[in-house]
C-alpha cells in the first residue's frame, strides 16, 4: 500500500475512533463534544469525497455517505448516536441552517438573470415541463403510496422537480460540450426550474410555518414571494452598484468575504420577516448580485466573490450534508413499503425529467440526452427534503427513501447522458 493510501485510511480509523474515545473518557463540555464531533464530521466526509471523485462520481455523495455511515453506528453495536446529537446541539443546527443559506446564497449568485430572459422557447418548454410533470406525478405517487396529496406530497413533488445542474455541467464541460445547443438549452432549463423552484419553496414553506391553507392565503403567499422577489431586484438595481462601489475602496479582499456573508443573513432574516422562507431570501440575496461588478484588487470579475465565500461556505454545506446523511435510517430501507417508494419515486424522477427533453423543438438537439442532463437532482433537492423532514412533514422513514432517491438520480443521470454526448 503506497503512503498516500496509508495517510489517507489512518484519517478514517482516528474519525471513528473519535467518538468512542470522547464517550470512553466522559466528554461532556459543549466546546469538546464539539469540537471533536466537527473533527469526526470533516475528516470523515473529506475522506469518503476523496474516494468518490476517485470511482468518478460527485464529492457530495461522499458527504452524505459518510452521515449515512455515522447516523448508522448503532447497527455496528457503537453507542453513538450523531442524529440526536445534531438535533441537541444548538451550534449544529445552527451550522444547518446557515449552510442552506449560503447553499441558496451562491445558487443565487450562479443564476444569471440575463439567461434567464434569454434562455428561449425550447429551454422554458423543457423547465416547464421538468417542473409540472415530477409535481404531478409525485402527487399521484403519494396516493397511490399512501403519504398523502397534502403538503407532504407537495413536497416531495417539489423535491423532484428541482434540477441540480452542475453535475451535468461539469461532465458538459470536461468534454468540451458547453456551447452545443443541448448543453445551452439544459443549462438554460436549470436557471429557470431555479428560480420555479425557490417560489414553490416560497409557496410551501410558508403553509408549513403558518398552517395557512386556503385559496385565498395561498394567493396571498404567493403574492407575497413576486412582490419580495421584485422588491429585492429593485433594491439590487437601485442601490447595489453604489453600495459595491465604497466597499471596493477597501482594499483587502477579505472585506468581500463579510459582506456576502453579511448580505445573505440579512437578506434571509428580510424574507423571515416577510412571512417567507429565510432560504428565499439567501436566493434573492446572490440574484441580486447578478449584473454588479466587484474590483477585489486589481481584478474585476463576479466570480471572485464566489471564490471568497467558498472556505466559509464549503465547511458550512459539507456539515449540512454529513447532517443530512446522519438522519437516514437504514434499516427503515429495509421495510418493504419504503422500498417501493424508493423505486416509483426513482422511477417518478428519471421518467418526467427525460420526458421534459422531448419538448425540444427544431434540429441539431439530442432531445433524450437533454432529459438525461436534467436527470440528477443533488443538493437542491435534499433542501427540500431536509426542511420537510426538520419541519415533521416527512416522517423518518419517507425522509430516507427520498434522500436514496436523490442519490441514485445522482448518479444515474451522469450515467445516461455519457453515451449520448456524442451527439451533441
Amino acid at each position: 500500500m503506497n503512503r498516500p493510501k496509508r495517510i489517507l485510511w489512518l484519517l478514517l480509523l482516528a474519525a471513528m475512533l473519535l467518538p468512542g474515545l470522547a464517550l470512553a473518557n466522559g466528554v461532556s463540555e459543549t466546546f469538546t463534544q464539539t469540537s471533536l464531533l466537527l473533527i469526526l464530521m470533516i475528516t470523515l466526509a473529506d475522506v469518503c469525497g476523496f474516494i468518490f471523485e476517485r470511482l468518478g462520481m460527485a464529492e457530495i455523495l461522499g458527504e452524505i455517505y459518510a452521515g449515512i455511515m455515522l447516523g448508522n453506528l448503532a447497527l455496528l453495536g457503537i453507542d453513538f448516536d450523531l442524529s440526536n446529537l445534531l438535533r441537541s446541539s444548538e451550534f449544529m443546527v445552527y451550522s444547518s441552517e446557515l449552510a442552506l443559506v449560503l447553499l441558496l446564497f451562491l445558487v443565487g449568485l450562479e443564476s444569471d438573470m440575463r439567461d434567464l430572459l434569454r434562455v428561449g422557447r425550447n429551454a422554458v418548454a423543457v423547465a416547464v415541463t421538468g417542473v409540472a410533470l415530477p409535481v404531478l406525478l409525485g402527487l399521484a405517487a403519494g396516493a397511490v403510496l399512501g403519504y398523502g396529496m397534502g403538503v407532504e406530497g407537495w413536497f416531495v413533488g417539489a423535491m423532484l422537480a428541482a434540477t441540480s445542474v452542475g453535475i451535468t455541467a461539469k461532465l458538459l464541460g470536461d468534454n468540451g460540450l458547453v456551447n452545443t445547443n443541448s448543453a445551452r438549452v439544459i443549462l438554460g432549463a436549470a436557471v429557470i426550474d431555479d428560480v420555479v423552484g425557490i417560489l414553490l419553496l416560497a409557496v410551501l414553506a410558508s403553509v408549513v410555518v403558518s398552517g395557512e391553507v386556503s385559496a385565498l392565503e395561498l394567493l396571498w403567499i404567493v403574492a407575497k414571494a413576486l412582490l419580495f422577489f421584485a422588491g429585492a431586484l429593485l433594491v439590487g438595481q437601485k442601490f447595489m452598484p453604489g453600495v459595491i462601489h465604497i466597499i471596493s475602496l477597501n482594499k483587502h479582499s477579505s472585506v468581500w468575504t463579510g459582506f456576502a456573508l453579511c448580505l445573505a443573513l440579512a437578506f434571509a432574516q428580510l424574507a423571515h420577516f416577510a412571512g417567507l422562507a429565510p432560504l428565499i431570501g439567501a436566493f434573492m440575496a446572490g440574484l441580486i448580485l447578478d449584473d454588479v461588478d466587484f474590483k477585489v484588487g486589481d481584478a474585476l470579475q463576479k466570480h471572485r466573490l464566489e471564490e471568497l465565500v467558498k472556505p466559509i461556505s464549503d465547511i458550512m454545506i459539507t456539515i449540512f450534508f454529513v447532517g443530512i446523511g446522519a438522519q437516514v435510517q437504514l434499516q427503515a430501507l429495509l421495510e418493504p413499503q419504503v422500498l417501493l417508494i424508493i423505486t416509483v419515486l426513482t422511477v417518478v424522477a428519471i421518467v418526467s425529467k427525460g420526458a421534459a427533453g422531448y419538448m425540444v423543438r427544431g434540429k441539431d438537439f439530442d432531445r433524450p440526452g437533454i432529459g438525461f442532463g436534467m436527470i440528477p437532482r443533488g443538493e437542491v433537492g435534499l433542501v427540500f427534503a431536509a426542511f420537510a423532514f426538520s419541519h415533521n412533514v416527512f416522517s423518518a422513514d419517507l425522509y430516507s427513501a427520498l434522500v436514496l432517491v436523490v442519490l441514485l438520480t445522482t448518479l444515474v443521470g451522469p450515467l445516461l447522458l455519457k453515451p449520448r454526448l456524442a451527439r451533441f
